[in-house]
């Protein structure tokens, strides 16, 4: 039967009880990514909570309607009662890569820091905007 790698671990995965739709919550680092990577399961409330094991993985087998869920960990596989899965990784990192690397001069930051620090002055708005000719509010 065709399996399909949903998720994996780096080091030791947390495993925690939830109540509500969300019965256990899986928490570590993400094997490729290094980031953080947390897993929800749903399913029912008698099924046994996944083990903690190290460098584990979450397999798919089964048609996408009836999915049948594999928690792995080298020669150990633990079959998980499951309904639905929820994988959720840390885009921190790759958020911070995308963003450009641009870092102001110290004058112009200074410039900054001494103009808000002038507009909390009571009427000091009205001064600037006298000063560069536009009109005053009232």
């Amino acid at each position: 039967m065709n399996t399909r790698l949903v998720a994996a671990f780096r080091g030791e995965v947390q495993c925690r009880r939830e109540a509500g739709a969300v019965r256990w919550r899986l928490a570590g680092q993400d094997r490729d990514g290094g980031g953080a990577l947390e897993l929800m399961l749903s399913g029912p409330a008698d099924a046994p909570m996944p083990a903690p094991w190290r460098d584990a993985e979450l397999h798919v087998r089964g048609e996408p309607d009836h999915p049948a869920w594999e928690w792995r960990s080298g020669a150990q596989v633990q079959m998980l009662a499951a309904r639905a899965v929820q994988v959720h990784r840390g885009a921190a990192a790759a958020f911070a890569e995308a963003l450009p690397r641009v870092v102001a001069p110290w004058t112009v930051r200074a410039g900054w820091v001494l103009l808000l620090d002038a507009l909390r002055v009571p009427g000091m708005v009205r001064l600037l905007q006298r000063l560069r000719g536009g009109s005053a509010a009232p």
